[in-house]
C-alpha cells in the first residue's frame, strides 16, 4: 500500500500493536503516523504522512474500523521492526515538503493530454487525469503501490517525471491498440 496525499484508506485495526497505535491517535498523544511501502516483505523507502480521520466501528476487544488520509509524504531512512516498548514498528523519516510543488515538465504534459484526448475517444471520463501535477496525475492513473514507489523514489523531480512519462507513454499504448479482427484480445 503506498497512499498518496489527498488518499483516503479504510483501515480495519485488529492486531494489539497497531490498537495501541490508534489508542494514541485517537487520545492525540500522537497526530500522524507512517505507511512505508511495502511488497513481499520489503519495506521501500517511500511512505505516506497519514492522519486518523474517522472511527467507523469499536469493539470492546479493540478491534476498530477506521479511515485515514495520506497528508504528505516521507523518505524512510531507518526502520525498526523489533516489537520494542511501543510495540509496533519505528522509523527514522525525512520529510518530503516539496512534493506539492511536483510538476509535469513539457513532454508529461504531452503525453497526458493524448491520453486524456483518448480517453475522451474511449467514452472514458479524463477528468481524473486533466490536474496539474506529478502527485494528482499519479494518483488518478492507477499504478500498483511498488509502481508508484518506483516514480517517487526517482533521484529528482526530472527522473520522477522520465519515469511518469514512460507509464502515461503505456497508457497511450493500451489504448491505441486495436481488437483483432473485431476480437475481444489484442495483439502484443
Amino acid at each position: 500500500m503506498l497512499p498518496l496525499p489527498g488518499e483516503f484508506v479504510e483501515l480495519h485495526v485488529f492486531e494489539p500493536r497497531y490498537q495501541r497505535l490508534f489508542n494514541e491517535l485517537e487520545n492525540m498523544e500522537l497526530v500522524e503516523f507512517g505507511i512505508p511501502c511495502a511488497h513481499e516483505g520489503q519495506i521501500r523507502r517511500t511512505g505516506a504522512v497519514m492522519r486518523l480521520v474517522n472511527i467507523s466501528r469499536r469493539e470492546v476487544n479493540g478491534r476498530r474500523d477506521v479511515t485515514v488520509k495520506a497528508t504528505g509524504l516521507f523518505r524512510l531512512e531507518s526502520c525498526d521492526m523489533r516489537d520494542g516498548q511501543l510495540g509496533y514498528p519505528l522509523g527514522e523519516t525525512a520529510d518530503v515538503p516539496d512534493w506539492k510543488s511536483w510538476t509535469l515538465d513539457e513532454d508529461c504534459r504531452a503525453v497526458r493530454d493524448t491520453l486524456v484526448g483518448l480517453m475522451v475517444t474511449h467514452g472514458l471520463d479524463p477528468k481524473s487525469l486533466e490536474q496539474e501535477g506529478l502527485i494528482p496525475v499519479l494518483t488518478h492513473l492507477e499504478r500498483d503501490p511498488v509502481q508508484r514507489a518506483e516514480i517517487l523514489e526517482g533521484a529528482s523531480l526530472e527522473v520522477m517525471q522520465l519515469r511518469l512519462k514512460q507509464h502515461l507513454d503505456l497508457a497511450v499504448h493500451i489504448l491505441t491498440q486495436n481488437p483483432q479482427d473485431d476480437a475481444n484480445f489484442f495483439v502484443n
